[in-house]
């Protein structure tokens, strides 16, 4: 069975269509916190090892006004990411972002929404599940396929067109032995996350709204 098979059949009904863009398929998703989720395979370094990248948008806003850019900036400073523990039985703690740290070091991180992340029991569950080797949470900036230059997200914060997040997970060499079950559970995993952000999102957008 293909790939792509395999993921039609792992996300069943929730696919409601397919196509190809660039460097991996584009799966447009329906009943779902995800509208959309683009599956691409890249070498790893220089190696013949391959990991999956999983990439989904979570627009908050289509259009940046004043309130829309402040929104965005705000949420830069919480781009949070994973950080893996243990060999066999992983355990999962959210971190500050590392593109964060690196592209905008005079940004002042705030920890509401990481907090908010490692207190959520049924998330830590999904992630031991899914056995995700990485995830990251970042505010959102157009993709241009597989590669990304710090300037560019740096230029995209300074005129943002949209308000929203990009969530990337990744699944290391070995995934083409099980697929079909990684597919299911990383798009759970995503699915939940995505209700999570868009939750905080709507009340930090409310907070701001009276400061």
């Amino acid at each position: 069975m293909s790939e792509l098979e395999t993921i039609k059949l792992a996300l069943g009904d929730k696919i409601s269509n397919i196509a190809w863009d660039l460097d991996g398929w584009v799966i447009l998703l329906k009943d779902s916190n995800i509208s959309n989720l683009k599956v691409s395979r890249r070498l790893v370094g220089i190696s013949f090892d391959w990991e999956w990248h999983f990439v989904t948008p979570l627009i908050i806003r289509e259009e940046v006004d004043e309130a829309g850019l402040r929104l965005y900036r705000e949420m830069k400073r919480r781009e949070v990411q994973i950080k893996r523990r243990g060999i066999l039985r992983y355990s999962y703690e959210w971190v500050t972002g590392e593109l964060l740290k690196r592209v905008f070091p005079e940004i002042t991180p705030e920890n509401d929404l990481l907090t908010l992340l490692n207190r959520d029991e049924n998330l830590q569950r999904l992630l031991k599940r899914s056995s995700i080797d990485e995830l990251y949470i970042n505010t959102y900036f157009e993709l241009g396929g597989a590669t990304l230059s710090d300037e560019t997200v740096r230029k995209y914060y300074e005129s943002p067109t949209m308000v929203g997040w990009l969530i990337t997970a990744i699944k290391g060499p070995g995934s083409e032995w099980r697929f079909g079950p990684i597919v299911k559970r990383i798009y759970e995993l995503l699915d939940y996350l995505a209700g999570k952000l868009l939750g905080f999102s709507r009340e930090l957008e409310s907070r701001l709204a009276f400061l």
